[in-house]
């Protein structure tokens, strides 16, 4: 796995959001799957969480106007344990516009099935930032 996995996987969870896609957001997700937040962890134990949280990521990307999500490759480092942290810093447009600072985020990935899962992103920023919602 390099780099070239890790843009897919960037490119993977960040259109997902776009096209309103959810298969292919489940289908990067391995459970339990923790968002690390500066609120604190939410944890993410089975599909119908991981929708309900999805679906309020849409919302917040409709209150932004978002058209576009894109994600840019800071850093992917291999573990001893076969597991990556891949580091991305994540950019929000409307109209070609930024909606929100670029933030930098890390995500906790393993491979399965010759492409990056995510166990847990970290510095994780949601929803609940945009829409005053907290999860849970």
């Amino acid at each position: 796995m390099g780099d070239t996995e890790f843009q897919e996987f960037l490119d993977a969870i960040s259109t997902c959001f776009i096209d309103r896609d959810f298969a292919t957001w489940r289908d990067r997700v391995i459970y339990p799957f923790t968002l690390i937040t500066a609120a604190g962890p939410v944890l993410i134990r089975d599909e119908d969480e991981l929708r309900e949280n999805f679906n309020l990521y849409l919302q917040a990307c409709e209150a932004m106007h978002l058209d576009k999500i894109y994600r840019r490759p800071v850093a992917l480092e291999a573990c001893s344990d076969g597991t990556w942290i891949g580091t991305y810093e994540t950019n929000l447009l409307s109209r070609g516009v930024r909606a929100a600072e670029p933030y930098v985020s890390s995500a906790l990935l393993r491979e399965s099935d010759g492409r990056f899962k995510m166990m847990s992103i970290m510095n994780a920023r949601g929803h609940h930032d945009w829409t005053g919602k907290q999860p849970g």
